[in-house]
């Protein structure tokens, strides 16, 4: 009997130390888990992820969606911020098409536009329900290499979040963007980069690759925004005209006004970076076994282009320079090859734009030489966006061994800007 009760004692003992020391371990991994929970930092971006929308161009008649990109609300009465190109198939067409959103969680609704800016291709819209969530606009300037946080939705999968650091204004263009070093992605054009306090800082728009990315800087959304006005869709493309002209006026003035700095190329001078937007590129043949014609080319031109619809950009401003000399082909065969082809920089259907119309002027503009100057321009306007025109100009001079062809090309601006620039273009080659 008294085995039998020692060993009841001894067991009871044994389930009491087993529990108590279990507990023990349990307290130990709850307290484990929420140190490191506590450890663990999310990123600012998260708690936003049910804020951002996604923005859809729908086509009625065909049931389904034929653009979409990432918008914000910015106030209490339903603003919305998003691209330009994101919307820019309903501005061309806005009798057949409508824009709706789609939260996160699911909502959605219908969208109006009111205003744009198609130079820092932005468009403000108005939900028919405001959803009662709104986002910040940073008042203060970004500090460069202070990171940013950009929030959309890429490849139609949801709302997503890629962070990286801002590395400031990019340089070489006209138009300030924000060069963000981190990967955006289709889809989310439009959505909101915020700091760590989360408020807007800029609004994606564009990505090269390679952690290669642009932001619209928020002093434009607030500028836009302040317009406070809609514009009506029959004065749609009146507007975009307005705004390009405008643009054009402030890019190029200078242009006209000032002197251009110059370069030497195969001892001449040229025009070269004629401003910080403008960058040049060279190449020679120089490195061929026994050429049958030495060739040196000079490339310059701004990378500032305005997206305004699908195939059509404006805003191109391209120069090109070639000399070329006969190594082992007669005057008549050097002659031949040596015809220059202009081409556009701008390439826009039928639909957007009228044929080119050339003309041919013969000049001697080399008093040191009895070749011939020939001097051809050709323009081009568009049909919907009137007083805006494309223009070509080559300058060629061919002797018997040699030839030298100047190239300019410039899109989507008025007649006296293309006149000034060719003038100013023929007259610094001389």
């Amino acid at each position: 009997m008294w085995h039998r009760w020692c060993k009841v004692f001894f067991f009871v003992l044994s389930v009491l130390y087993l529990t108590a020391v279990s507990g023990e371990t349990v307290e130990e991994e709850v307290s484990e888990t929420t140190t490191i929970a506590a450890q663990v930092s999310v990123e600012p971006g998260s708690q936003f992820y049910d804020e951002v929308l996604q923005i859809r161009v729908v086509s009625p008649m065909a049931g389904s969606k034929s653009a979409i990109g990432s918008g914000f609300q910015v106030s209490d009465d339903g603003l919305v911020i998003t691209n330009y190109h994101v919307v820019s198939g309903f501005i061309q067409s806005p009798e057949s098409n409508t824009i709706e959103y789609m939260s996160d969680s699911g909502e959605s609704g219908e969208l109006a536009l009111l205003n744009f800016d198609v130079i820092n291709d932005l468009a403000v819209l108005k939900a028919d329900l405001p959803r009662g969530k709104t986002f910040s606009l940073a008042e203060r300037p970004l500090v460069k290499g202070e990171l940013v946080y950009a929030l959309g939705n890429p490849y139609d999968i949801g709302i997503k979040q890629v962070s990286g650091p801002n590395n400031g204004l990019v340089d070489h263009s006209f138009v300030e963007k924000i060069f963000f070093s981190g990967s955006l992605n289709p889809g989310m054009s439009g959505g909101p980069a915020i700091n760590r306090t989360g408020d807007v800082v800029g609004v994606n728009v564009a990505t090269a690759g390679n952690q290669i990315s642009f932001l619209v800087p928020v002093n434009a959304v607030s500028d836009l925004l302040a317009q406070d006005r809609v514009v009506a869709a029959d004065d749609y493309y009146a507007e975009i005209t307005r705004q390009i002209d405008e643009w054009q006026e402030k890019r190029v003035r200078t242009l006209i006004d000032d002197p251009w700095p110059t370069k030497e190329f195969v001892g001449r001078e040229f025009p070269d970076e004629i401003r910080e937007d403008f960058q040049c590129w060279g190449h020679t043949n120089e490195e061929a076994t026994d050429p049958v014609v030495t060739s040196v080319a000079k490339t310059c031109e701004s990378k500032d282009v305005v997206y305004l619809g699908s195939w059509l950009t404006a805003g191109h401003f391209h120069m090109s320079y070639r000399y070329e000399k006969s190594e082992r082909l007669n005057a008549l065969q050097f002659a031949n090859r040596s015809s220059t082809q202009m081409w556009a920089n701008n390439k826009t259907s039928y639909k957007d734009s009228t044929n080119y119309s050339c003309h041919v002027d013969f000049v001697d503009v080399a008093e040191s030489t009895d070749a011939l100057t020939r001097i051809t321009t050709c323009i081009r306007a568009y049909r919907h966006f009137p007083a805006l025109y494309d223009s070509l100009l080559l300058v060629e001079q061919l002797n018997d061994d040699t030839s030298w062809s100047s190239h300019m090309s410039v899109s989507a601006m008025n007649k006296e800007h293309i006149n000034a620039l060719n003038t100013k273009f023929t007259e610094a080659l001389q």
